[in-house]
């Protein structure tokens, strides 16, 4: 596994991660780091692999803000995942973008969650791809 960035701060009046009893929510990650921006609509702007690239990003940050928040991850399962992506109005790919999110959470997690991949006509500083989590903590 790559190390990973660092944890997304809070850009607005909320916060990122959130427990209520065994659940702990996550706010959408965006692909934005010091070093990395995905900034476009798919697939005319940004590619499906670059699509995908973005969505695995998304889930190293995303484990960043759990273990930043001294969450172990052993103790957690991902129970739903959904991704919104912005793309092009005949899209249809949006699955294989949200695969990058995914195949990067398999190197964390044994167990798979339920996913929905969305697409939308916008996103927060024009990124390509955000997603939201929601975990089982034992």
């Amino acid at each position: 596994m790559n190390k990973l960035p660092e944890a997304p701060k809070a850009i607005g009046n909320y916060t990122t991660i959130k427990q209520i009893g065994d659940l702990i929510y996550t706010s959408g990650h965006i692909p934005v780091t010091d070093t990395k921006k995905f900034i476009g609509k798919i697939p005319n702007e940004i590619s499906i692999e670059e699509g995908y690239e973005a969505a695995s990003l998304c889930a190293q940050l995303t484990i960043s803000t759990l273990t930043s928040s001294n969450i172990e991850l052993d103790k957690i399962t991902p129970i739903n995942i959904v991704g919104f992506v912005n793309s092009e109005e005949n899209f249809k790919e949006h699955a294989n973008v949200l695969n990058g999110f995914t195949d990067e959470f398999a190197k964390y997690f044994k167990d798979k969650s339920t996913r929905s991949a969305v697409g939308v006509t916008s996103l927060p500083l024009g990124v390509c791809v955000e997603v939201q989590c929601i975990f089982h903590h034992e």
